[in-house]
């Protein structure tokens, strides 16, 4: 470890401030889902080289981007890893090493080995004096590229940062496969976003189906690409249309992760639940050890298992239902709706009190964010009403859930809990429901 004057720490500083990787590009520990995104890119990096996309080095963007999720998460040691890893990813191509080298610069100077990080910003400064930012660019193509599209995998809160930059490199390469791709992508998430936001779109009237349809004609086997005009047509009503590209997708793209996770999920929730294992279980033989693979499985044997019903009628399915969710958190135990919905799945196979102990162990935890535990009092809610059959304990945590404000769905969620409880006939607790939701309603919780 070294540490030099002060002088030198703030010259360093200043360097490393300068520099292009994800520790300058604003990407905070309140804008995203770190577990989430951890299982994401851990699945990415699990992957069978032959099934990523082979234009962009993807695996060596994702361990840059992981290493950085790691030190978010207070673990530097596991970044540098990740970052290594990145490295040998990008031997061959020194140009693709100087994100990778920005985040080790700055990693060795968090943790107090600021020679280390200085021996980075040397080669930084090697590579840009052999490899001079072609005009009029401000950025070489790989550090464009690679900042982009961490700008759009990180956070909605940066779909339109993301937007700004492949708009920007369409300027000076209108046909370019990768600033088409990622134009479209930003596109279509701004929508969706607006969309859910409560601000209903027409998406065939915007600017974002020209923008995918453009995209796939230069990239005609990108079934991600087909995924999202999909759910354009999934948004506009258009069942039909929906149901046909999704099929095209899978048939395009059957070994891609992205594409078999969200043509699955779309299945099951048309309720099409063998075609959409049969899809994922053909992946599982690909990407064994991916997380949200496991997670989809589970999903869908538990949709059959409900069939229609409020609760499952099928314990056999509910079983195979708690074995690919425990396999879920063995392979990420960070990924937190999956161990709320475990609890809940215990609770259906008359497990409640290792159910309850779940939940309180949730419950304990300091670190969660007010969307997660806004969801932890509706499941835990849920479990209350359904298989404790206490339905006070359920309105308190309804309406603890519904005092977070409304910053998910499951706010919405509460709210009709709530009402349905408030208009059942054997409640004694009518005029508490309707005071609280006077009060929360005119307070503004659903702005």
């Amino acid at each position: 470890m070294s540490a030099g004057s002060g002088e030198e720490n703030d010259n360093l500083r200043s360097d490393l401030e300068e520099l292009e990787c994800h520790f300058t590009w604003g990407l905070t520990v309140q804008d995203a889902d770190l577990n989430f995104l951890e299982a994401k890119f851990r699945d990415v990096v699990s992957l069978p080289e032959d099934s990523l996309p082979q234009e962009i080095n993807l695996k060596g963007r994702t361990y840059n981007h992981l290493a950085y999720v790691k030190h978010l998460q207070g673990c530097n040691q596991e970044a540098l890893g990740y970052l290594r890893k990145a490295v040998e990813e990008n031997a061959d191509n020194a140009m693709s090493c100087i994100v990778t080298y920005g985040n080790l610069a700055w990693v060795h100077h968090l943790m107090g080995d600021d020679r280390e990080a200085e021996t980075y910003l040397r080669r930084l400064k090697e590579i840009n004096e052999s490899f001079p930012t072609p005009p009029p660019a401000a950025l070489h193509r790989e550090v464009f590229g690679e900042k982009a599209w961490s700008l759009l995998r990180f956070s909605k809160n940066h779909y339109q940062d993301a937007k700004e930059c492949f708009y920007e490199a369409l300027q000076r390469e209108p046909d370019d496969k990768e600033w088409n791709t990622g134009y479209a992508f930003s596109l279509f998430r701004l929508d969706g976003w607006r969309s859910r936001s409560g601000k209903p779109i027409l998406f065939s009237k915007l600017e974002t189906v020209k923008q995918l349809e453009r995209a796939l004609q230069l990239d005609p086997d990108n079934g991600v690409i087909i995924v999202y005009l999909a759910r354009v047509f999934q948004y506009n009503g258009e069942k039909k249309e929906t149901w046909d590209h999704m099929i095209k997708a899978l048939e395009v793209s059957p070994n891609n992760l992205s594409v078999v996770l969200r043509v699955g999920t779309f299945l099951r929730k048309v309720e099409k639940y063998d075609r959409a294992l049969d899809a994922l279980n053909t992946m599982l033989t690909i990407a064994p050890d991916s997380a949200r693979l496991h997670n989809e499985i589970s999903k869908n044997y538990r949709g059959k298992a409900i069939s229609g019903n409020e609760l499952p009628d099928d314990q056999k399915l509910i079983r195979r239902c708690i074995f690919y969710k425990e396999e879920t958190l063995r392979l990420n135990p960070s990924y937190f709706y999956p161990q709320l919905e475990l609890a809940m799945r215990y609770a259906e196979v008359k497990e409640v009190e290792r159910a309850d102990r779940m939940f309180k162990e949730m419950f304990a935890r300091p670190d969660l964010k007010p969307a997660d535990r806004q969801a932890l009092h509706r499941m835990y809610g849920d479990f209350q009403k359904y298989h404790m059959h206490s339905i006070s304990t359920a309105v308190t945590h309804y309406m603890e859930g519904m005092r977070l404000q409304n910053i998910s769905t499951d706010w919405k969620v509460c709210h009709e809990r709530l009402l349905k409880i408030k208009e059942s006939a054997e409640t004694s607790m009518r005029t508490e429901i309707e005071e609280f939701l006077s009060v929360q309603l005119t307070t503004g919780a659903t702005h």
